[in-house]
C-alpha cells in the first residue's frame, strides 16, 4: 500500500450560486446570479458573502447589503477541484481522507458547517456537522507566516475518514460554509486535499 496526497491552494475556489440547482435555462441562470457576478453571492435579507483571493489563502466575508453594517447570517457553498490519481502503476487509487486546513476570526460566528466529497458525481463522504476548535484549523500557522522556515502543525488541520472509497472519476471538495451574526468576520481557506491510497 503506498500513499498518495494531491492537494490545492485555498485561493483556488469556486463559489456557487444560491439556486443554482434550478439553473437550466435563461431565467433560472439569470435567477440563481440575481443580479451578482463573480465572486459575490446574494444570501437573501440584505446578506451577501464575497470570496476575496490572496496568494495565501482565499478570504470568505459575510456583509450586510444595507447601509448600515449590521450582523447577517446565511449559508453559501464554495468547491474545490482536487488533482486526482485515478490510475496509479496499473491500480486503482482510494480515496481515503479529506483535510482542510482554514482559519475563522470567530469560529461562532462563521464556519465550515458541511464538507461533502464527490467523486465525478457520485457523493463519497458527507459530514454535515464538522468539529471545529476555537481557533479554527489553521494548521499551527495563524495569520500570514512571511518566514519560509516555519513549519506547519498537521495535527491541527481538519481530517475527515472517506472509509477508502476507490476513485472513478475526478474529485471535488464541496465546503458549506455558515455565517450566525457574522459582521467584520472572516474565514480563511488556506488549502483543500485529499490522501489517496494505492493498494
Amino acid at each position: 500500500m503506498s500513499l498518495y496526497a494531491s492537494w490545492v491552494h485555498g485561493n483556488s475556489a469556486f463559489l456557487e450560486r444560491i439556486g443554482a440547482e434550478n439553473a437550466k435555462d435563461k431565467d433560472s441562470v439569470l435567477a440563481a446570479f440575481n443580479g451578482f457576478h463573480g465572486d459575490i453571492v446574494n444570501l437573501g435579507g440584505s446578506a451577501a458573502a464575497a470570496c476575496v483571493r490572496f496568494g495565501a489563502f482565499a478570504r470568505f466575508v459575510v456583509y450586510d447589503l444595507g447601509s448600515q453594517n449590521l450582523p447577517k447570517s446565511g449559508a453559501f457553498w464554495c468547491h474545490y477541484a482536487i488533482p486526482t490519481p485515478v490510475i496509479v502503476a496499473d491500480r486503482r487509487a482510494e480515496a481515503d481522507t479529506v483535510l482542510i486546513n482554514y482559519e475563522s476570526s470567530d469560529i461562532s460566528a462563521l464556519s465550515i458547517a458541511a464538507v461533502h466529497v464527490w467523486d465525478g458525481n457520485k457523493r463519497i463522504f458527507i459530514n454535515d456537522s464538522p468539529p471545529v476548535s476555537a481557533d479554527g484549523f489553521n494548521g499551527g500557522i495563524p495569520g500570514l507566516a512571511l518566514n519560509p522556515g516555519v513549519n506547519p502543525n498537521l495535527a491541527r488541520i481538519f481530517a475527515g475518514d472517506i472509509q477508502r472509497r476507490p476513485i472513478f472519476f475526478g474529485v471535488g471538495v464541496s465546503l458549506l460554509i455558515r455565517a450566525r451574526e457574522a459582521r467584520a468576520d472572516f474565514l480563511e481557506i488556506r488549502s483543500v486535499g485529499i490522501d489517496f491510497q494505492v493498494p
